[in-house]
């Protein structure tokens, strides 16, 4: 079940979803009586699910490799958050420990003679797993919580950097929403003014840093904005609504709402006595990507945007794109692929209009906002992005100069993904696997170099 992370416990979910799982086929329904539809998705015969990493779908995993006997084994699952199978494998140390490999993240478990996991750990994203029946769990969990806390983000620059990292709240004047950010200020003469930039995450829940719990190591916007702060630029990120120091503000937010946010960050810097007002620019990646336009249109005073990874079409379009990707890459064709679409369609539209993020993202038209942008644009494009694919980013181009904007800047770079990282796949289902979650300096070296230009 699915409900909004603001709704009341007795809330009626947004959606329900039940998954049957036969021999070679995963079969989906969403919703209940009349309004139930159902597709089938072939998978590998004996597919296990699989949530994330949780105890109850681990269990299973584990169950059926002891059942298969050997020191390991190898099994089909079927990733409930995502829809695509994977191979997770096993391996045993005796009859009772066994690590129970996803990706890139191992589960080390210790297991009852019956199957059932007694505890367990997962090394990389520090949990471990404790049954709360247990006498000894609450003296484990105070003694792990005494001994190895999880640390508070640093949002402090590294030693001897040429800027300060300062912590500010902004709050955004039409919602009274209080937001939590550092604003990197360069070294500079008394009396003198800076440069500034204000950063824009993607969608989802993301601190100051862009950093979100799926993808651990990402930290882009920390890496950016001390590139910036060493070529003399401040830069002010925040956490988003509900993040970290942020108030989570009124239920339903969209990204006109999160407009105003940043909105209120500008007006932030330009009520400063050590920031140059005339000289500010925006980075938005991803949804910040589509944001960033937003907020030119009404702010000629802003001096330039830069838009990394933002789409040029609707949400519904860029949804299509995915679900036909996702659906073939299950195997369907022809009749069977158009049906399974269709039902798709019946379901998701029922979903936007539950969701007034998801209903303006789904009709906002980023041409349409593009074509009444006249500051100068760079678009930083991945070659290998599957999230929003590369040509995109000339479409969006073409948006802009439509409307009469002649600088506008398009580098779409080789083999560098949606996250900005080294990437020659590109898949965001192998996030987990690179060996770097480092924004490449390429990246770092465009953003930086046309900022300087622009900005002086």
């Amino acid at each position: 079940m699915v409900r909004m992370a603001t709704a009341n416990a007795g809330d009626p979910p947004l959606q329900s979803v039940t998954l049957v799982f036969e021999p070679e086929t995963v079969i989906i329904t969403t919703g209940a009586g009349e309004a139930a539809a159902a597709h089938r998705i072939p998978v590998p015969c004996g597919t296990l699910p699989s949530l994330n990493l949780s105890v109850a779908t681990a269990e299973q995993i584990l169950l059926r490799a002891r059942s298969l006997g050997g020191a390991s084994a190898q099994l089909p699952i079927f990733s409930i958050m995502g829809g695509s199978v994977a191979t997770a494998t096993v391996r045993w140390s005796g009859s009772d420990d066994a690590v129970l490999s996803l990706a890139s993240v191992d589960l080390h478990a210790r297991v009852a003679p019956s199957g059932e996991i007694i505890d367990a750990d997962v090394p990389t994203q520090k949990v471990r797993f404790t049954p709360a029946d247990a006498p000894q769990a609450d003296a484990t969990l105070a003694s792990a919580a005494s001994t190895s806390p999880v640390p508070a983000p640093d949002y402090a620059g590294p030693p001897n950097a040429p800027y300060s990292a300062e912590e500010v709240r902004v709050t955004s004047s039409r919602a009274g929403v209080s937001l939590a950010g550092t604003l990197t200020m360069p070294h500079h003469a008394a009396g003198a003014r800076v440069p500034a930039v204000v950063m824009i995450t993607g969608s989802g829940p993301q601190d100051r840093d862009e950093a979100t719990p799926a993808i651990p190591g990402w930290r882009p916007f920390r890496q950016i904005a001390d590139a910036l702060g060493r070529r003399g630029i401040a830069v002010l990120r925040m956490d988003d609504r509900g993040v970290g120091g942020s108030e989570l503000g009124p239920a339903g937010a969209t990204s006109a709402d999160f407009a105003d946010d940043i909105r209120a960050a500008l007006a932030y810097l330009r009520a400063r006595h050590d920031v140059e007002p005339s000289r500010l620019a925006l980075i938005g990646h991803s949804e910040g990507g589509m944001i960033a336009p937003m907020i030119a249109e009404t702010d000629p005073a802003l001096h330039a945007i830069v838009v990394i990874a933002g789409p040029s079409r609707t949400g519904r379009a860029v949804s299509d794109q995915q679900v036909r990707a996702a659906l073939m890459a299950h195997g369907l064709t022809g009749e069977q692929l158009e049906s399974e679409i269709a039902t798709n369609d019946r379901l998701r539209d029922a979903q936007v209009a539950a969701n007034p993020w998801l209903s303006f993202w789904f009709v906002h038209d980023p041409i349409a906002t593009a074509k009444r942008v006249s500051q100068p644009v760079l678009i930083i494009q991945g070659a290998t992005d599957t999230q929003v694919s590369p040509d995109q980013a000339e479409e969006l181009a073409a948006g802009f100069r439509s409307g009469g904007n002649r600088d506008v800047t398009v580098r779409v770079l080789p083999e560098i993904n949606h996250l900005m990282v080294h990437d020659p796949n590109g898949s965001f289902a192998d996030y987990g696997k690179l060996q770097s979650l480092s924004v490449s300096p390429v990246v770092l070296a465009e953003i930086g170099d046309w900022l300087a230009r622009k900005l002086g």
